[in-house]
Protein backbone atom coordinates (compact mmCIF):
# COMPACT_ATOMS: atom_id res chain seq x y z
CA UNK A 1 0.00 0.00 0.00
CA UNK A 2 1.36 3.42 -0.98
CA UNK A 3 2.17 5.93 1.76
CA UNK A 4 2.52 9.58 0.82
CA UNK A 5 2.16 12.10 3.63
CA UNK A 6 1.52 15.65 2.47
CA UNK A 7 3.32 17.16 5.46
CA UNK A 8 6.55 15.15 5.15
CA UNK A 9 6.89 14.62 1.39
CA UNK A 10 8.44 17.01 -1.10
CA UNK A 11 5.47 17.52 -3.43
CA UNK A 12 4.70 21.22 -3.90
CA UNK A 13 6.22 22.67 -7.11
CA UNK A 14 7.57 26.20 -6.63
CA UNK A 15 9.86 28.76 -8.20
CA UNK A 16 12.64 30.61 -6.40
CA UNK A 17 13.64 34.23 -6.86
CA UNK A 18 16.42 33.43 -9.34
CA UNK A 19 13.90 31.52 -11.50
CA UNK A 20 15.03 28.07 -10.40
CA UNK A 21 12.18 25.53 -10.14
CA UNK A 22 12.04 23.45 -6.98
CA UNK A 23 9.80 20.98 -5.14
CA UNK A 24 9.33 21.54 -1.41
CA UNK A 25 7.57 20.21 1.66
CA UNK A 26 4.86 22.59 2.93
CA UNK A 27 6.96 23.75 5.87
CA UNK A 28 9.90 24.60 3.62
CA UNK A 29 8.08 27.62 2.17
CA UNK A 30 10.29 29.97 4.24
CA UNK A 31 13.54 28.19 3.41
CA UNK A 32 16.27 30.40 1.90
CA UNK A 33 14.58 33.72 2.67
CA UNK A 34 17.89 35.55 2.98
CA UNK A 35 19.39 34.56 -0.37
CA UNK A 36 16.98 32.76 -2.72
CA UNK A 37 13.44 32.56 -1.31
CA UNK A 38 10.44 30.77 -2.75
CA UNK A 39 8.43 33.45 -4.56
CA UNK A 40 5.63 31.57 -6.31
CA UNK A 41 3.96 28.26 -6.97
CA UNK A 42 4.90 26.45 -10.17
CA UNK A 43 2.24 23.80 -10.81
CA UNK A 44 1.67 22.46 -14.34
CA UNK A 45 -1.82 24.02 -14.47
CA UNK A 46 -3.16 27.43 -13.32
CA UNK A 47 -6.07 25.86 -11.43
CA UNK A 48 -3.52 23.78 -9.51
CA UNK A 49 -1.71 26.96 -8.45
CA UNK A 50 -5.05 28.33 -7.25
CA UNK A 51 -5.70 25.15 -5.29
CA UNK A 52 -2.21 24.92 -3.79
CA UNK A 53 -2.23 28.48 -2.47
CA UNK A 54 -5.56 27.72 -0.74
CA UNK A 55 -4.15 24.46 0.61
CA UNK A 56 -1.22 26.30 2.18
CA UNK A 57 -3.37 29.13 3.51
CA UNK A 58 -5.70 26.55 5.05
CA UNK A 59 -2.80 24.65 6.58
CA UNK A 60 -1.32 27.78 8.14
CA UNK A 61 -4.74 29.03 9.29
CA UNK A 62 -5.47 25.68 10.91
CA UNK A 63 -2.17 25.18 12.74
CA UNK A 64 -0.28 28.49 12.91
CA UNK A 65 -2.75 31.38 12.98
CA UNK A 66 -1.70 34.62 14.73
CA UNK A 67 -3.19 35.43 18.11
CA UNK A 68 -3.79 39.07 17.19
CA UNK A 69 -2.97 41.88 14.77
CA UNK A 70 0.41 42.55 16.42
CA UNK A 71 1.60 38.98 15.94
CA UNK A 72 0.27 38.97 12.38
CA UNK A 73 2.28 42.05 11.45
CA UNK A 74 5.39 40.77 13.23
CA UNK A 75 5.40 37.51 11.27
CA UNK A 76 4.61 39.33 8.04
CA UNK A 77 7.80 41.32 8.45
CA UNK A 78 9.80 38.50 10.07
CA UNK A 79 8.65 35.08 8.76
CA UNK A 80 9.02 31.96 10.92
CA UNK A 81 11.75 29.39 10.34
CA UNK A 82 10.99 26.15 8.48
CA UNK A 83 11.47 24.18 11.72
CA UNK A 84 8.87 26.32 13.48
CA UNK A 85 6.39 25.62 10.70
CA UNK A 86 7.29 21.92 10.70
CA UNK A 87 6.45 21.64 14.39
CA UNK A 88 3.06 23.27 13.79
CA UNK A 89 2.17 21.31 10.65
CA UNK A 90 3.10 17.95 12.15
CA UNK A 91 0.35 18.34 14.75
CA UNK A 92 -2.10 17.45 11.94
CA UNK A 93 0.15 15.02 10.06
CA UNK A 94 -2.23 12.12 10.74
CA UNK A 95 -4.93 13.78 8.59
CA UNK A 96 -2.73 14.34 5.55
CA UNK A 97 -1.87 10.81 4.45
CA UNK A 98 -2.81 10.36 0.80
CA UNK A 99 -2.52 6.55 0.97
CA UNK A 100 -2.25 3.96 3.70
CA UNK A 101 -4.82 1.71 5.34
CA UNK A 102 -6.48 4.37 7.52
CA UNK A 103 -8.28 7.57 6.66
CA UNK A 104 -6.93 9.26 3.56
CA UNK A 105 -6.63 12.94 2.74
CA UNK A 106 -9.80 14.33 1.09
CA UNK A 107 -11.13 10.79 0.42
CA UNK A 108 -14.15 8.91 1.65
CA UNK A 109 -13.77 7.19 5.00
CA UNK A 110 -15.53 4.02 3.83
CA UNK A 111 -14.72 1.47 1.15
CA UNK A 112 -16.40 2.40 -2.13
CA UNK A 113 -17.98 -0.06 -4.51
CA UNK A 114 -18.03 1.51 -7.97
CA UNK A 115 -16.68 1.12 -11.47
CA UNK A 116 -13.17 2.64 -11.65
CA UNK A 117 -12.83 5.91 -13.55
CA UNK A 118 -9.74 7.04 -15.40
CA UNK A 119 -7.84 9.48 -13.21
CA UNK A 120 -8.14 12.13 -15.92
CA UNK A 121 -11.81 12.59 -15.04
CA UNK A 122 -10.85 14.09 -11.69
CA UNK A 123 -9.79 17.23 -13.57
CA UNK A 124 -12.65 19.74 -13.57
CA UNK A 125 -12.22 20.70 -17.23
CA UNK A 126 -12.34 17.10 -18.48
CA UNK A 127 -15.59 16.60 -20.46
CA UNK A 128 -18.11 14.21 -18.92
CA UNK A 129 -19.46 11.02 -20.49
CA UNK A 130 -22.48 12.65 -22.14
CA UNK A 131 -20.34 15.38 -23.70
CA UNK A 132 -17.96 12.75 -25.06
CA UNK A 133 -20.81 10.56 -26.35
CA UNK A 134 -22.44 13.54 -28.10
CA UNK A 135 -19.06 14.58 -29.49
CA UNK A 136 -19.63 18.18 -28.30
CA UNK A 137 -16.25 18.65 -26.63
CA UNK A 138 -15.08 21.06 -29.33
CA UNK A 139 -13.30 23.56 -27.10
CA UNK A 140 -12.57 21.52 -23.97
CA UNK A 141 -11.03 18.34 -25.32
CA UNK A 142 -11.43 14.91 -23.85
CA UNK A 143 -8.52 13.97 -21.65
CA UNK A 144 -5.65 11.88 -22.91
CA UNK A 145 -4.05 11.93 -19.47
CA UNK A 146 -4.24 8.53 -17.84
CA UNK A 147 -1.70 8.60 -14.99
CA UNK A 148 -0.85 11.08 -12.22
CA UNK A 149 2.09 11.12 -9.85
CA UNK A 150 1.11 11.39 -6.14
CA UNK A 151 1.88 15.13 -6.12
CA UNK A 152 -0.38 15.95 -9.07
CA UNK A 153 -3.02 13.51 -7.83
CA UNK A 154 -3.18 15.17 -4.39
CA UNK A 155 -3.47 18.60 -6.03
CA UNK A 156 -6.14 17.43 -8.49
CA UNK A 157 -8.12 15.87 -5.63
CA UNK A 158 -7.96 19.08 -3.58
CA UNK A 159 -8.87 21.14 -6.67
CA UNK A 160 -11.97 19.03 -7.27
CA UNK A 161 -13.17 19.10 -3.66
CA UNK A 162 -12.57 22.86 -3.43
CA UNK A 163 -14.25 23.84 -6.71
CA UNK A 164 -16.49 20.86 -7.47
CA UNK A 165 -19.27 21.63 -9.96
CA UNK A 166 -22.65 19.96 -10.20
CA UNK A 167 -22.15 16.34 -11.18
CA UNK A 168 -25.62 14.81 -11.36
CA UNK A 169 -27.97 13.52 -8.69
CA UNK A 170 -26.22 13.42 -5.31
CA UNK A 171 -22.85 14.57 -6.68
CA UNK A 172 -22.43 17.70 -4.59
CA UNK A 173 -20.98 21.06 -5.48
CA UNK A 174 -18.21 22.49 -3.33
CA UNK A 175 -18.85 24.20 0.00
CA UNK A 176 -19.00 27.50 -1.93
CA UNK A 177 -20.97 26.17 -4.91
CA UNK A 178 -19.82 25.13 -8.37
CA UNK A 179 -16.96 27.30 -9.59
CA UNK A 180 -16.51 29.76 -6.69
CA UNK A 181 -14.55 32.99 -7.18
CA UNK A 182 -11.54 33.18 -4.86
CA UNK A 183 -10.02 36.56 -3.95
CA UNK A 184 -6.63 36.78 -2.28
CA UNK A 185 -4.23 39.55 -1.30
CA UNK A 186 -0.78 39.74 -2.90
CA UNK A 187 2.09 41.90 -1.69
CA UNK A 188 4.37 44.41 -3.39
CA UNK A 189 8.18 44.45 -3.53
CA UNK A 190 8.29 44.49 0.25
CA UNK A 191 6.13 41.38 0.66
CA UNK A 192 6.77 39.31 -2.44
CA UNK A 193 7.57 35.76 -1.30
CA UNK A 194 5.26 32.77 -1.14
CA UNK A 195 5.15 33.15 2.62
CA UNK A 196 3.81 36.68 2.29
CA UNK A 197 1.16 35.57 -0.24
CA UNK A 198 -0.03 33.04 2.34
CA UNK A 199 0.27 35.12 5.51
CA UNK A 200 -1.56 38.12 4.02
CA UNK A 201 -4.61 35.84 3.75
CA UNK A 202 -4.52 34.28 7.22
CA UNK A 203 -6.97 35.70 9.78
CA UNK A 204 -6.29 36.39 13.45
CA UNK A 205 -7.42 33.45 15.58
CA UNK A 206 -10.31 35.26 17.39
CA UNK A 207 -11.72 36.52 14.07
CA UNK A 208 -11.45 33.11 12.42
CA UNK A 209 -12.91 31.12 15.32
CA UNK A 210 -15.90 33.42 15.39
CA UNK A 211 -16.88 32.51 11.82
CA UNK A 212 -18.42 29.09 12.55
CA UNK A 213 -18.79 26.96 15.66
CA UNK A 214 -15.40 26.80 17.37
CA UNK A 215 -16.92 24.50 20.01
CA UNK A 216 -16.89 21.84 17.31
CA UNK A 217 -13.18 21.20 17.81
CA UNK A 218 -12.77 17.46 17.37
CA UNK A 219 -10.62 16.18 14.50
CA UNK A 220 -13.68 15.13 12.53
CA UNK A 221 -15.12 18.64 12.82
CA UNK A 222 -12.00 19.98 11.08
CA UNK A 223 -11.07 17.10 8.75
CA UNK A 224 -14.33 15.39 7.76
CA UNK A 225 -12.61 12.57 5.88
CA UNK A 226 -11.49 10.90 9.10
CA UNK A 227 -15.04 9.78 9.88
CA UNK A 228 -18.22 8.65 8.13
CA UNK A 229 -19.77 10.95 5.51
CA UNK A 230 -22.48 13.29 6.74
CA UNK A 231 -25.46 13.91 4.47
CA UNK A 232 -25.48 17.65 5.20
CA UNK A 233 -23.56 20.25 7.19
CA UNK A 234 -24.27 23.79 8.33
CA UNK A 235 -21.85 26.37 9.72
CA UNK A 236 -23.01 25.45 13.21
CA UNK A 237 -22.07 21.80 12.61
CA UNK A 238 -18.40 22.43 11.85
CA UNK A 239 -15.20 24.07 12.99
CA UNK A 240 -14.28 27.08 10.78
CA UNK A 241 -11.17 25.26 9.53
CA UNK A 242 -13.50 22.95 7.61
CA UNK A 243 -14.01 25.85 5.19
CA UNK A 244 -10.65 24.78 3.76
CA UNK A 245 -11.04 21.01 4.18
CA UNK A 246 -14.59 20.37 3.00
CA UNK A 247 -15.23 17.10 1.13
CA UNK A 248 -18.51 17.31 -0.81
CA UNK A 249 -17.52 14.46 -3.17
CA UNK A 250 -17.17 10.79 -2.14
CA UNK A 251 -13.93 9.85 -3.88
CA UNK A 252 -11.40 7.10 -3.27
CA UNK A 253 -8.10 6.86 -5.14
CA UNK A 254 -7.34 3.35 -6.40
CA UNK A 255 -3.90 2.69 -4.92
CA UNK A 256 -3.93 -1.07 -5.47
CA UNK A 257 -2.98 -0.81 -9.13
CA UNK A 258 -0.05 1.60 -9.39
CA UNK A 259 2.20 1.84 -12.43
CA UNK A 260 5.56 3.36 -13.28
CA UNK A 261 6.47 5.90 -15.92
CA UNK A 262 5.99 9.62 -16.48
CA UNK A 263 3.20 11.67 -14.95
CA UNK A 264 0.71 12.86 -17.56
CA UNK A 265 0.66 16.35 -16.02
CA UNK A 266 4.10 17.31 -14.71
CA UNK A 267 6.04 14.76 -16.83
CA UNK A 268 8.16 13.69 -13.86
CA UNK A 269 9.15 10.02 -13.64
CA UNK A 270 7.57 8.14 -10.75
CA UNK A 271 7.15 4.52 -9.67
CA UNK A 272 3.77 5.24 -8.02
CA UNK A 273 1.57 6.54 -10.81
CA UNK A 274 -2.16 6.54 -10.02
CA UNK A 275 -4.40 5.64 -12.96
CA UNK A 276 -7.96 5.24 -11.60
CA UNK A 277 -10.26 6.32 -8.80
CA UNK A 278 -13.70 5.40 -7.48
CA UNK A 279 -16.62 7.74 -6.85
CA UNK A 280 -20.20 7.43 -5.63
CA UNK A 281 -22.93 9.99 -4.98
CA UNK A 282 -24.62 11.14 -1.76
CA UNK A 283 -21.72 13.21 -0.52
CA UNK A 284 -21.98 16.01 2.03
CA UNK A 285 -24.25 18.91 1.15
CA UNK A 286 -22.92 22.16 2.63
CA UNK A 287 -25.96 24.31 3.31
CA UNK A 288 -26.01 28.07 2.82
CA UNK A 289 -24.95 30.38 4.24
CA UNK A 290 -21.30 29.39 4.02
CA UNK A 291 -19.08 32.47 4.36
CA UNK A 292 -15.76 31.06 3.24
CA UNK A 293 -13.03 33.56 4.24
CA UNK A 294 -11.47 33.61 0.75
CA UNK A 295 -14.61 34.32 -1.32
CA UNK A 296 -16.85 37.39 -1.67
CA UNK A 297 -20.37 36.78 -0.43
CA UNK A 298 -23.67 37.38 -2.22
CA UNK A 299 -26.24 38.70 0.22
CA UNK A 300 -29.15 37.94 -2.12
CA UNK A 301 -28.38 34.25 -2.55
CA UNK A 302 -26.64 33.77 0.83
CA UNK A 303 -23.85 32.01 -1.07
CA UNK A 304 -20.32 32.71 -2.25
CA UNK A 305 -19.96 34.70 -5.46
CA UNK A 306 -19.35 32.37 -8.41
CA UNK A 307 -16.99 33.05 -11.31
CA UNK A 308 -18.86 34.59 -14.24
CA UNK A 309 -18.23 34.86 -18.01
CA UNK A 310 -15.92 37.70 -18.96
CA UNK A 311 -13.52 37.34 -16.08
CA UNK A 312 -12.67 39.95 -13.46
CA UNK A 313 -11.87 43.63 -14.03
CA UNK A 314 -12.36 46.95 -12.26
CA UNK A 315 -16.12 46.76 -12.79
CA UNK A 316 -16.10 44.13 -10.04
CA UNK A 317 -14.53 46.39 -7.41
CA UNK A 318 -17.94 46.74 -5.78
CA UNK A 319 -18.24 43.72 -3.53
CA UNK A 320 -14.74 42.39 -4.24
CA UNK A 321 -12.56 45.20 -2.88
CA UNK A 322 -14.94 47.84 -1.53
CA UNK A 323 -18.37 47.34 -0.03
CA UNK A 324 -21.31 47.36 -2.38
CA UNK A 325 -23.46 50.27 -1.13
CA UNK A 326 -26.58 48.45 -2.32
CA UNK A 327 -25.73 45.60 0.03
CA UNK A 328 -25.81 42.91 -2.64
CA UNK A 329 -22.22 41.76 -2.23
CA UNK A 330 -19.52 41.98 0.37
CA UNK A 331 -15.78 41.36 -0.02
CA UNK A 332 -14.20 38.17 1.28
CA UNK A 333 -13.38 38.18 4.98
CA UNK A 334 -9.62 38.38 4.36
CA UNK A 335 -10.08 41.46 2.14
CA UNK A 336 -12.47 43.05 4.63
CA UNK A 337 -10.10 42.47 7.56
CA UNK A 338 -7.19 43.93 5.64
CA UNK A 339 -8.97 47.08 4.43
CA UNK A 340 -10.66 47.76 7.77
CA UNK A 341 -8.05 46.58 10.32
CA UNK A 342 -4.65 45.80 8.84
CA UNK A 343 -3.73 48.13 5.99
CA UNK A 344 -1.00 50.69 6.33
CA UNK A 345 -0.39 53.64 4.04
CA UNK A 346 2.99 52.59 2.70
CA UNK A 347 1.82 49.15 1.57
CA UNK A 348 0.89 48.61 -2.08
CA UNK A 349 -1.06 45.40 -2.50
CA UNK A 350 -2.99 43.69 -5.27
CA UNK A 351 -6.09 41.55 -5.38
CA UNK A 352 -5.71 38.14 -7.03
CA UNK A 353 -9.05 36.78 -8.26
CA UNK A 354 -9.48 33.39 -9.92
CA UNK A 355 -11.90 30.55 -10.49
CA UNK A 356 -13.73 28.32 -12.95
CA UNK A 357 -16.65 29.75 -14.87
CA UNK A 358 -19.00 26.77 -14.88
CA UNK A 359 -22.07 26.08 -17.00
CA UNK A 360 -23.59 23.53 -14.66
CA UNK A 361 -21.22 20.57 -15.15
CA UNK A 362 -19.16 22.11 -17.97
CA UNK A 363 -16.09 24.24 -17.41
CA UNK A 364 -16.35 27.16 -19.82
CA UNK A 365 -13.17 28.97 -18.79
CA UNK A 366 -10.58 29.42 -16.03
CA UNK A 367 -10.22 33.10 -15.15
CA UNK A 368 -7.18 34.47 -13.37
CA UNK A 369 -6.55 38.20 -12.86
CA UNK A 370 -4.91 40.72 -10.54
CA UNK A 371 -5.84 44.34 -9.85
CA UNK A 372 -4.46 47.09 -7.60
CA UNK A 373 -5.74 47.44 -4.05
CA UNK A 374 -5.92 51.10 -3.06
CA UNK A 375 -5.14 51.69 0.61
CA UNK A 376 -6.72 54.73 2.23
CA UNK A 377 -6.96 56.24 5.70
CA UNK A 378 -9.82 55.03 7.87
CA UNK A 379 -11.27 58.54 8.14
CA UNK A 380 -11.75 58.75 4.35
CA UNK A 381 -12.60 55.12 3.65
CA UNK A 382 -16.40 55.32 3.63
CA UNK A 383 -16.36 58.39 1.35
CA UNK A 384 -13.85 56.66 -0.91
CA UNK A 385 -16.03 53.56 -1.20
CA UNK A 386 -19.04 55.69 -2.12
CA UNK A 387 -16.93 57.62 -4.64
CA UNK A 388 -15.65 54.44 -6.29
CA UNK A 389 -19.21 53.16 -6.44
CA UNK A 390 -20.16 56.36 -8.29
CA UNK A 391 -17.35 55.84 -10.82
CA UNK A 392 -18.36 52.26 -11.55
CA UNK A 393 -22.11 52.92 -11.68
CA UNK A 394 -21.57 55.66 -14.25
CA UNK A 395 -19.36 53.33 -16.31
CA UNK A 396 -21.99 50.55 -16.18
CA UNK A 397 -24.67 52.93 -17.44
CA UNK A 398 -22.52 54.30 -20.25
CA UNK A 399 -21.50 50.77 -21.33
CA UNK A 400 -25.17 49.81 -21.47
CA UNK A 401 -25.95 52.90 -23.50
CA UNK A 402 -23.04 52.31 -25.88
CA UNK A 403 -24.15 48.74 -26.49
CA UNK A 404 -27.67 49.97 -27.19
CA UNK A 405 -26.38 52.67 -29.56
CA UNK A 406 -24.44 50.10 -31.59
CA UNK A 407 -27.55 47.97 -31.96
CA UNK A 408 -29.59 51.03 -32.93
CA UNK A 409 -27.01 51.80 -35.62
CA UNK A 410 -27.13 48.24 -36.94
CA UNK A 411 -30.81 47.45 -37.02
CA UNK A 412 -34.02 49.25 -37.95
CA UNK A 413 -35.84 47.40 -35.15
CA UNK A 414 -33.03 46.38 -32.75
CA UNK A 415 -35.41 44.93 -30.17
CA UNK A 416 -36.58 42.27 -32.62
CA UNK A 417 -33.11 41.08 -33.61
CA UNK A 418 -30.73 38.90 -31.66
CA UNK A 419 -27.08 39.82 -32.01
CA UNK A 420 -23.97 39.37 -29.90
CA UNK A 421 -22.70 42.78 -28.77
CA UNK A 422 -20.72 41.51 -25.77
CA UNK A 423 -17.57 42.75 -27.53
CA UNK A 424 -18.72 46.30 -26.73
CA UNK A 425 -18.56 45.56 -23.01
CA UNK A 426 -15.23 43.72 -23.11
CA UNK A 427 -13.56 46.42 -25.24
CA UNK A 428 -14.94 49.25 -23.12
CA UNK A 429 -13.90 47.76 -19.78
CA UNK A 430 -10.45 46.85 -21.05
CA UNK A 431 -9.72 50.25 -22.61
CA UNK A 432 -10.86 52.26 -19.57
CA UNK A 433 -9.20 50.11 -16.90
CA UNK A 434 -5.97 52.07 -16.49
CA UNK A 435 -7.95 55.35 -16.43
CA UNK A 436 -10.16 53.94 -13.67
CA UNK A 437 -7.17 53.28 -11.45
CA UNK A 438 -5.92 56.81 -12.12
CA UNK A 439 -9.37 58.17 -11.25
CA UNK A 440 -9.50 56.16 -8.02
CA UNK A 441 -6.06 57.51 -7.03
CA UNK A 442 -7.23 61.06 -7.78
CA UNK A 443 -10.33 60.40 -5.69
CA UNK A 444 -8.18 59.15 -2.83
CA UNK A 445 -5.85 62.15 -3.00
CA UNK A 446 -8.76 64.59 -2.96
CA UNK A 447 -10.44 62.93 0.00
CA UNK A 448 -7.28 62.63 2.10
CA UNK A 449 -6.38 66.29 1.46
CA UNK A 450 -9.91 67.50 2.17
CA UNK A 451 -10.48 68.76 -1.38
CA UNK A 452 -13.56 68.47 -3.58
CA UNK A 453 -13.76 65.26 -5.63
CA UNK A 454 -15.65 66.88 -8.51
CA UNK A 455 -12.57 67.33 -10.71
CA UNK A 456 -11.66 63.64 -10.46
CA UNK A 457 -15.22 62.62 -11.32
CA UNK A 458 -15.48 65.06 -14.23
CA UNK A 459 -12.25 63.75 -15.71
CA UNK A 460 -13.59 60.21 -15.38
CA UNK A 461 -16.83 61.27 -17.06
CA UNK A 462 -14.82 62.64 -19.99
CA UNK A 463 -12.90 59.35 -20.28
CA UNK A 464 -16.16 57.39 -20.36
CA UNK A 465 -17.77 59.65 -22.97
CA UNK A 466 -14.69 59.62 -25.21
CA UNK A 467 -14.39 55.84 -25.04
CA UNK A 468 -18.09 55.38 -25.74
CA UNK A 469 -17.73 57.36 -28.99
CA UNK A 470 -14.54 55.52 -29.92
CA UNK A 471 -16.19 52.11 -29.46
CA UNK A 472 -19.29 53.26 -31.34
CA UNK A 473 -17.30 54.67 -34.26
CA UNK A 474 -15.25 51.48 -34.51
CA UNK A 475 -18.34 49.27 -34.74
CA UNK A 476 -21.29 51.28 -36.04
CA UNK A 477 -20.69 50.28 -39.68
CA UNK A 478 -20.06 46.60 -38.97
CA UNK A 479 -23.71 45.56 -38.88
CA UNK A 480 -25.48 43.52 -41.57
CA UNK A 481 -25.05 45.11 -45.00
CA UNK A 482 -28.73 44.67 -45.85
CA UNK A 483 -29.64 46.72 -42.74
CA UNK A 484 -27.15 49.55 -43.39
CA UNK A 485 -28.58 53.08 -43.06
CA UNK A 486 -26.22 56.11 -42.76
CA UNK A 487 -28.96 58.32 -41.30
CA UNK A 488 -29.69 55.79 -38.57
CA UNK A 489 -25.99 55.61 -37.66
CA UNK A 490 -25.75 59.40 -37.37
CA UNK A 491 -28.86 59.57 -35.19
CA UNK A 492 -27.64 56.73 -32.96
CA UNK A 493 -24.33 58.54 -32.44
CA UNK A 494 -26.12 61.79 -31.58
CA UNK A 495 -28.38 60.02 -29.10
CA UNK A 496 -25.36 58.34 -27.53
CA UNK A 497 -23.67 61.69 -26.95
CA UNK A 498 -26.80 63.33 -25.61
CA UNK A 499 -27.59 60.51 -23.20
CA UNK A 500 -24.05 60.34 -21.82
CA UNK A 501 -24.18 64.07 -20.95
CA UNK A 502 -27.59 64.03 -19.31
CA UNK A 503 -28.34 64.58 -15.66
CA UNK A 504 -28.76 60.86 -14.98
CA UNK A 505 -25.08 60.08 -15.64
CA UNK A 506 -23.89 63.17 -13.81
CA UNK A 507 -26.21 62.34 -10.96
CA UNK A 508 -24.63 58.89 -10.68
CA UNK A 509 -21.24 60.61 -10.43
CA UNK A 510 -22.53 63.04 -7.82
CA UNK A 511 -22.00 66.29 -9.69
CA UNK A 512 -24.18 68.56 -11.80
CA UNK A 513 -23.34 71.08 -14.50
CA UNK A 514 -24.10 74.66 -13.49
CA UNK A 515 -27.58 75.25 -14.92
CA UNK A 516 -26.97 78.96 -15.48
CA UNK A 517 -23.87 78.32 -17.56
CA UNK A 518 -25.77 75.74 -19.55
CA UNK A 519 -28.60 78.20 -20.23
CA UNK A 520 -26.17 80.92 -21.34
CA UNK A 521 -24.50 78.52 -23.76
CA UNK A 522 -27.86 77.55 -25.27
CA UNK A 523 -28.85 81.19 -25.66
CA UNK A 524 -25.58 81.98 -27.46
CA UNK A 525 -26.15 79.08 -29.85
CA UNK A 526 -29.67 80.30 -30.66
CA UNK A 527 -28.43 83.84 -31.34
CA UNK A 528 -25.64 82.61 -33.59
CA UNK A 529 -28.15 80.57 -35.59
Amino acid sequence: MMHFNLIDEKWIPVKRRDGTPDVIRPWEMTEGLADNPVVSLNAPRPDFNGALIQFLIGLVQTTFAPANKIEWKRKLEGPPTPNRLKDAFRTVKHAFELGGDGSRFMQDFEMIEAKPKSIGFILIDTPGNKTRQDNTDHFVKRSSIHSFCPSCCATALFTMQTNSPAGGSGYRTSLRGGGPLTTLLLGDEQFNTLWHAIWLNVLDTPVFLNMCNSDKNKDADVFPWITHTRSSTTEQDMHPAQYFWAVPRRIKLNLDELSSGFCGLCNRKDERLITTYLEVNKGTEYQAPMKHPLSPFNGNTQKAVLTQPGGVSYRHWLGLIVNDPDGKREPSRVVHEFTSERQEGEWHLRLWAFGYDMDNMKARCWYDATMPLVTISSSARSDFERGVADLIKAAVEIVRNTRSAVRNAWFRRPGDVKGDTSFVDSTFWHETESSFYEASQSLKAALESGNDTADAKKEWHKVLCDEALRVFDANAWRGPIEEADPKRVVLARRDLQNYNHRKKIKGLLGFQVDEEISKIRKQRIRKSV
